[in-house]
């Protein structure tokens, strides 16, 4: 069973790795990547932002930041403009299909994490911390790409472990 878990675990994080990697769509038609989600998020967050505090922001470099905000641009999803006090600076802000795209990821998010709540408050409190010490032993020894199950190993009797070690000694 517990080979089972941490398989199933390995798979669990495998899996969010891949997604994160497919767009969806948010927006009418039209698909965007998680980052490009996350700076849209980060564009309405902080609406006076230049490229350089949004690179800030997201952790990522300025160009690629430039690089997500030309694709969004191309989307119609944010536009770029100009302070009048610093024509230098050029800064981006959410377009109202931009507004919509972030709307419904959010929408999107909030129901998926309402079921997961909804799982999560079903649970009685023994489940709770089981799981939770899981997810921190799991995390603690991160990353696992390969868990080699030892299960059979502790199924084998007393007796057939003498006969085994025995087997060994005499060859």
């Amino acid at each position: 069973m517990q080979c089972e878990m941490v398989q199933q675990f390995v798979d669990m994080l495998t899996e969010i790795t891949a997604k994160q990697k497919i767009p969806q769509e948010y927006a009418d038609g039209q698909v965007l990547y998680n980052a490009e989600i996350a700076l849209l998020e980060k564009i309405h967050q902080y609406p006076s932002a230049n490229i350089s505090m949004l690179s800030d922001k997201l952790g990522i470099t300025k160009s690629a930041v430039t690089q997500m905000s030309a694709k969004l641009l191309d989307k119609g999803l944010i536009e770029k403009f100009q302070d009048s006090k610093n024509k230098k600076e050029k800064y981006v802000r959410l377009t109202n299909e931009g507004n919509k795209a972030r709307e419904r990821y959010i929408a999107f998010r909030n129901q998926e994490f309402h079921e997961m709540r909804t799982y999560l408050c079903s649970l009685n409190e023994n489940d709770k911390k089981t799981i939770s010490t899981f997810m921190r032993m799991m995390k603690q020894y991160m990353p696992v790409y390969t868990f080699p199950c030892q299960c059979d190993i502790n199924k084998i009797s007393a007796v057939e472990q003498l006969k085994i070690e025995g087997q060994k000694k005499h060859a």
